[in-house]
């Protein structure tokens, strides 16, 4: 991994709260800048397709939480690493430098 982040005082609630307004959490919580900008561009395509915007919002909130509990136990993980395998599927169609341990 290039870029890799450890953030022991990741807090797993701030990212997921800040996640519901703008994907804001994986940027500011979770220091991952790159993932913060696909899953915004992925939501917000969701959002012009109606339904499914909603459907990318819960998984970039439940991975947010995930990835901020990994950081919080002592992992270290890359700037672009993923935790929810769903969303991690949706978004390598936009990002091929995606990754994902757990796929």
């Amino acid at each position: 991994m290039s870029n890799t982040i450890t953030k022991p005082d990741a807090n797993p609630v701030a990212a997921a709260l800040l996640t519901v307004f703008f994907s804001l959490g994986h940027l500011l919580i979770n220091g991952q800048q790159k993932k913060f900008i696909f899953t915004l561009l992925v939501t917000f395509i969701g959002g012009v397709l109606c339904c499914p915007g909603i459907f990318f919002a819960i998984l970039s909130i439940m991975d947010a939480y995930q990835t901020a509990q990994r950081l919080q136990a002592g992992e270290t993980i890359g700037e672009n690493e993923y935790t929810q395998p769903l969303l991690f599927k949706i978004v390598r169609y936009l990002d091929s430098t995606a990754t994902c341990s757990r796929a």
